[in-house]
Protein backbone atom coordinates (compact mmCIF):
# COMPACT_ATOMS: atom_id res chain seq x y z
CA UNK A 1 0.00 0.00 0.00
CA UNK A 2 1.38 3.32 -1.01
CA UNK A 3 1.18 6.40 2.22
CA UNK A 4 -1.27 7.90 -0.52
CA UNK A 5 -3.43 4.65 -0.43
CA UNK A 6 -3.14 4.61 3.17
CA UNK A 7 -3.98 8.27 3.72
CA UNK A 8 -7.25 7.91 1.46
CA UNK A 9 -7.92 4.73 3.98
CA UNK A 10 -7.25 7.03 6.79
CA UNK A 11 -9.75 9.52 5.06
CA UNK A 12 -12.45 6.78 4.57
CA UNK A 13 -11.95 5.64 8.00
CA UNK A 14 -12.54 9.69 9.49
CA UNK A 15 -15.39 9.98 7.50
CA UNK A 16 -16.71 6.80 8.85
CA UNK A 17 -16.06 8.12 12.34
CA UNK A 18 -17.92 11.14 11.80
CA UNK A 19 -20.85 9.38 10.15
CA UNK A 20 -21.46 7.97 13.65
CA UNK A 21 -20.90 10.70 15.29
CA UNK A 22 -23.17 12.44 13.87
CA UNK A 23 -25.58 10.19 14.29
CA UNK A 24 -25.33 9.51 18.25
CA UNK A 25 -25.32 13.56 18.76
CA UNK A 26 -28.61 13.82 16.89
CA UNK A 27 -30.24 10.72 19.14
CA UNK A 28 -32.13 7.77 17.71
CA UNK A 29 -34.38 10.44 15.28
CA UNK A 30 -31.32 12.07 13.72
CA UNK A 31 -33.16 10.69 10.33
CA UNK A 32 -35.79 13.43 10.70
CA UNK A 33 -33.05 16.29 11.73
CA UNK A 34 -32.51 17.77 8.70
CA UNK A 35 -29.17 19.18 9.45
CA UNK A 36 -27.80 15.72 10.93
CA UNK A 37 -29.13 14.16 7.66
CA UNK A 38 -27.13 16.30 5.55
CA UNK A 39 -24.25 15.87 7.04
CA UNK A 40 -24.45 12.13 6.94
CA UNK A 41 -24.82 12.00 3.59
CA UNK A 42 -22.27 14.04 2.68
CA UNK A 43 -19.89 12.22 4.37
CA UNK A 44 -21.00 8.83 2.86
CA UNK A 45 -20.73 10.46 -0.52
CA UNK A 46 -17.16 10.97 0.17
CA UNK A 47 -16.39 8.18 1.76
CA UNK A 48 -17.57 6.55 -1.87
CA UNK A 49 -15.19 9.53 -3.49
CA UNK A 50 -12.71 8.52 -1.87
CA UNK A 51 -12.90 5.06 -2.36
CA UNK A 52 -12.77 5.33 -6.04
CA UNK A 53 -9.21 6.63 -5.66
CA UNK A 54 -7.98 3.37 -4.23
CA UNK A 55 -6.76 0.54 -6.67
CA UNK A 56 -8.66 -2.65 -7.53
CA UNK A 57 -5.93 -4.71 -5.89
CA UNK A 58 -6.35 -2.74 -2.57
CA UNK A 59 -10.08 -3.25 -2.43
CA UNK A 60 -9.32 -7.00 -3.25
CA UNK A 61 -7.93 -7.03 -0.07
CA UNK A 62 -10.80 -5.70 1.89
CA UNK A 63 -13.19 -8.76 0.43
CA UNK A 64 -15.92 -8.21 3.38
CA UNK A 65 -16.82 -4.23 1.96
CA UNK A 66 -19.20 -4.25 -0.69
CA UNK A 67 -17.09 -1.45 -2.64
CA UNK A 68 -19.47 -1.29 -5.44
CA UNK A 69 -21.96 -0.08 -3.03
CA UNK A 70 -19.96 1.98 -1.12
CA UNK A 71 -18.99 3.80 -4.81
CA UNK A 72 -22.70 3.20 -5.60
CA UNK A 73 -24.07 5.35 -2.99
CA UNK A 74 -21.99 8.10 -3.78
CA UNK A 75 -23.58 7.67 -7.13
CA UNK A 76 -27.01 8.32 -5.98
CA UNK A 77 -26.86 10.81 -3.32
CA UNK A 78 -24.97 12.95 -5.65
CA UNK A 79 -26.79 12.76 -9.02
CA UNK A 80 -30.28 11.72 -7.28
CA UNK A 81 -29.57 13.36 -3.73
CA UNK A 82 -33.74 15.16 -4.06
CA UNK A 83 -35.32 12.29 -4.95
CA UNK A 84 -32.45 9.71 -2.30
CA UNK A 85 -35.00 7.81 0.50
CA UNK A 86 -34.03 8.38 4.24
CA UNK A 87 -34.01 4.27 4.21
CA UNK A 88 -31.26 4.07 1.35
CA UNK A 89 -28.96 6.56 3.95
CA UNK A 90 -29.78 4.03 7.22
CA UNK A 91 -29.87 1.16 5.25
CA UNK A 92 -26.01 2.13 4.36
CA UNK A 93 -25.10 2.93 7.51
CA UNK A 94 -26.63 0.04 9.24
CA UNK A 95 -25.60 -2.93 7.22
CA UNK A 96 -22.37 -1.31 5.22
CA UNK A 97 -20.24 1.09 7.73
CA UNK A 98 -19.60 -1.25 10.59
CA UNK A 99 -17.88 -3.57 8.07
CA UNK A 100 -16.08 -0.82 6.31
CA UNK A 101 -14.65 0.23 9.54
CA UNK A 102 -13.51 -2.87 10.84
CA UNK A 103 -11.72 -3.80 7.15
CA UNK A 104 -9.74 -0.30 7.57
CA UNK A 105 -9.39 -0.46 11.26
CA UNK A 106 -7.23 -4.14 10.15
CA UNK A 107 -5.86 -2.78 6.87
CA UNK A 108 -4.55 0.58 9.24
CA UNK A 109 -3.15 -1.20 11.60
CA UNK A 110 -0.70 -2.89 9.34
CA UNK A 111 3.06 -1.99 9.33
CA UNK A 112 3.92 0.71 6.67
CA UNK A 113 6.73 0.06 4.80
Amino acid sequence: MTPRDREILASIAESTRRVDGYAERAGSAWVEDGMALDAIAKRLEQIGELAKRLPTELLGRMPEVDWRGVKGIREILVHEYEDVEVGVVTDAIATELPGLWHALETILAEPEH
